[in-house]
């Protein structure tokens, strides 16, 4: 099964969410595909839900997905990585995503609601220090 997937390029935001059945490689998959497709993508904010999905996912998984992100220019705009998720130990998981991506963070929220405000407000805070 596929992700569920919303692209604001404008924002520079892309969620993914996972359904019933959907395995973590096919989100790392899908999230593979679409900075493949607009390599653009490789600085935009992702909020990646994985509640619902199965956490299949390995170590190698992340190299990959990371090696594709800085072939693709990653790197040059700081982003960030907010996934949902109810697994109290992903936060280790985050943080060792932060030393394999190119100027990127990654945070775990309980809620997307919580991850799209943690990312309003950066982004704002950005856009005050550029007007001064």
């Amino acid at each position: 099964m596929n992700p569920s997937i919303e692209i604001d390029d404008a924002r520079r935001r892309v969620v993914m969410t996972s359904g019933f059945n959907v395995m973590s490689r096919d989100m790392i998959d899908a999230m593979i595909e679409l900075v493949l497709e607009a390599p653009q993508r490789a600085d935009h904010d992702f909020i990646i839900d994985l509640r619902e999905s199965y956490g299949d996912g390995s170590h190698d998984d992340v190299v990959r997905a990371a090696e594709i992100f800085r072939a693709c220019g990653a790197g040059r705009r700081a982003a960030r990585t907010c996934f949902v998720s109810f697994d109290s130990g992903f936060v280790h998981w985050a943080r060792t995503m932060d030393f394999c991506f190119p100027n990127r963070t990654h945070h775990v929220f309980m809620n997307a609601e919580a991850a799209h405000a943690f990312l309003d407000r950066g982004r704002s805070a950005e856009r005050a220090v550029a007007a001064a």
